[in-house]
């Protein structure tokens, strides 16, 4: 069981994203989000944009899920479908999909 509830780790996560630390964002994917990830970047990859504010606009229970609609403001706004799922103890982003 997380040593911290999934709606910390969501928030932790969203910090993360606000001040550009990829490195922290990165290691909440699994390894299949993560190809999500690369394959919806497409070759297209450029600079993170500036990204000022988050807000969690809905939290859902799926079974063993919890898929959170986060939006995103600053340089560029986006939403977020952020599935997280507790892996061997720990919160991780099982499926991650972008809304513009």
């Amino acid at each position: 069981m997380p040593d911290m509830t999934v709606e910390e780790a969501v928030k932790q996560n969203c910090q993360a994203m606000l001040i550009g630390d990829l490195m922290r964002v990165m290691t909440d994917l699994t390894p299949e989000a993560l190809t999500q990830v690369m394959s919806n970047a497409g070759g297209g990859m450029g600079a993170m944009p500036t990204l000022t504010s988050f807000d969690i606009q809905s939290h859902e229970e799926q079974g063993d899920d919890h898929v959170f609609k986060i939006k995103f403001g600053g340089g560029q706004e986006f939403t977020a479908i952020a599935t997280w799922r507790d892996i061997g103890g720990q919160w991780k982003i099982a499926a991650l999909a972008m809304e513009q």
